[in-house]
């Protein structure tokens, strides 16, 4: 049932989806001393660091995960996860495509690493997270931005992390292995489109559909009344940049993902709200998929769509 008043939680939705840590753990602990100068005369705050060059196009695979404090074990809750690295103007992007086998729960996360104002570590942003399913304990908590850094050690791949949810606190250490170019799977390719749409990222999401694929939508009229078909990537991009007009914030999560009736189709159900609406949307899209792309997605509503009131 759709909230009468859910504009608060909304909202809330769409802070923690610009900002979100790993998966929950208890309160962390005032860690702010370790922000200071050590005995050795330096600190994690003051290394300098630089942007790392030649990751953008790479793919990795987790190998093992430190805190300050020693090893993290995340193998007693069934982790893995692949780490896909694309460029960002002068920043990166890192997407993670990752599962909790023990408790059922897949996550997509997007970081933004960002080169420092002036000389000091990377800042290391989450900017998307969609869990499946979408619970408290999937999502996990929101994370502020944190300093970091992105290093390559021989031929792994290190990712670090300030004050991480992952070690309540304390810095986290993630190693990687570089890995051959692998399609995504259908379940994490629905994943990125929901983390694309919340972001409003028009380029990347249309990045998901095949060349030639198709999107059909029922909210562009026809003389027919039939979904209006938009065919090619370019035709798609085009009609994501306008349904991204006019809203600076925008939440989608996904309430239902199956896999369809045919092979390499999924069905999702979802909810959507932003400051034009005046209560959630619930919608369905039916995706199908081959090599690795979208080769077609169908929008249906499932609401009539309320609008807030102007000045509202």
């Amino acid at each position: 049932m759709i909230s009468s008043a859910p504009s608060a939680r909304w909202v809330l939705l769409a802070t923690a989806l610009t900002a979100c840590g790993g998966a929950a753990h208890e309160a962390m602990p005032d860690e702010r001393a370790d922000l200071e100068p050590t005995s050795g005369g330096s600190s994690m705050e003051h290394r300098v660091v630089e942007m790392p060059t030649g990751l953008a196009g790479t793919q990795w695979r987790w190998l093992e995960a430190h805190c300050t404090e020693g090893p993290l074990d995340l193998q007693a809750r069934g982790f893995a996860q692949q780490l896909n690295v694309a460029q960002d103007g002068e920043a990166l992007l890192l997407t993670y495509d990752q599962v909790f086998a023990t408790e059922q729960c897949a996550q997509t996360v997007v970081q933004r690493v960002s080169p420092p104002a002036t000389p000091g570590e990377l800042q290391m942003e989450e900017i998307a997270r969609v869990p499946v399913p979408a619970t408290p304990a999937c999502f996990g908590r929101p994370e502020a931005v944190r300093p970091g850094e992105v290093r390559r050690v021989g031929q792994l791949l290190e990712v670090l992390v300030q004050r991480s949810n992952w070690c309540n606190g304390f810095e986290v250490r993630m190693v990687y292995a570089p890995m051959r170019p692998e399609l995504l799977g259908d379940d994490a390719i629905v994943r990125r489109y929901v983390a694309a749409f919340s972001r409003g990222d028009a380029e990347g999401l249309a990045a998901l559909f095949a060349p030639t694929a198709s999107l059909l939508e029922s909210f562009t009229r026809t003389e027919t009344g039939d979904p209006y078909r938009h065919d090619g990537r370019e035709a798609v991009l085009d009609y994501y940049r306008a349904t991204f007009t006019g809203a600076p914030w925008r939440a989608m999560q996904i309430t239902s993902l199956q896999a369809g009736e045919q092979a390499h189709t999924m069905v999702m159900e979802w909810e959507y709200m932003d400051p034009r609406l005046a209560q959630p949307v619930r919608g369905r899209n039916h995706f199908t998929l081959a090599a690795g792309e979208i080769f077609e997605a169908q929008i249906e509503l499932l609401d009539v769509p309320v609008t807030a009131p102007v000045g509202g």
